[in-house]
């Protein structure tokens, strides 16, 4: 059977992902750590789309041969991936001398380790069937260098430089290839009050999670290689490149 593979998909962006390919008619696995939140997504997506299939895996998509794992239990299922969504992810404030290594080998685990493996295991096939789509999950902080959030940039900086040459070598094999970069997104992960959230989406500086998923599809089933959701997130990317290295300073020593 045809599905769609959503890694982090139980909650935020991710369950948006799958709620949209599953309103496009794709039965679609989503794989995440979290079985009660698994459990949830399911029973909430099965509910609302009850002409597929949502299968859920919980797996830890953070160690050495998670991939590989997800492949094999791909395959022993019989279940033919053609979409396939790189979206598990992490995000921690602070300086990263002073984080426990064990985070920090997390984090590129699940951004750069992982991802990359399922798209030179499930490219593969994608490039011999000659069709197919991959999504990796990039970021706005991929474009910047910046103090505080230095293993999250890195690793996002390696996914979007990832996806665009993944997307060059297989785009004449029937393979889209689209490394959708969000800048904030009304979620969980930054770890700010439902107050702030709900002020940030309501003067755009966040964008809900579903507003993000179906720009990014959209993009991807269009054949482009990147997409950076929303325009206010293009004058920050510009605001950025200009900002003066005495404002950064200010920021590592206020917070580093």
């Amino acid at each position: 059977m045809t599905y769609a593979l959503i890694t982090g998909g139980s909650s935020g962006i991710g369950l948006a992902y799958a709620d949209a390919l599953a309103a496009k008619g794709y039965n679609t696995l989503i794989v995440s750590n979290r079985e009660d939140l698994n459990s949830t997504a399911q029973e909430l997506l099965q509910k609302k789309h009850p002409d597929v299939t949502i299968s859920t895996l919980m797996m830890d998509l953070a160690q050495p041969d998670a991939a590989q794992q997800l492949f094999d239990y791909c395959h022993d299922h019989d279940m033919d991936i053609e979409v396939l969504v790189n979206n598990a992810g992490m995000f921690y404030f602070g300086a990263i001398v002073e984080k426990p290594l064990a985070i920090t080998d997390t984090m590129i685990y699940l951004h750069v380790t992982t991802p990359t493996n399922l798209c030179v295991l499930f490219g593969k096939e994608m490039k011999n069937k000659r069709h197919g789509y991959i999504l990796n999950t990039g970021s706005i902080a991929g474009y910047m260098s910046f103090p505080t959030i230095v293993a999250y940039e890195s690793s996002k900086s390696y996914i979007v430089k990832f996806t665009r040459a993944l997307a060059f070598e297989l785009s004449h094999y029937g393979v889209k290839v689209c490394c959708v970069s969000p800048g904030a997104v009304d979620t969980d992960l930054y770890n700010l009050s439902p107050g702030i959230r709900n002020l940030l989406c309501r003067i755009g500086v966040m964008l809900r999670p579903h507003q993000v998923a179906n720009r990014g599809l959209r993009a991807l089933f269009r054949g482009r290689k990147r997409k950076i959701p929303g325009a206010i997130n293009y004058f920050f990317l510009f605001c950025c490149f200009l900002l003066p290295g005495f404002i950064i300073d200010m920021v590592k020593k206020k917070f580093v």
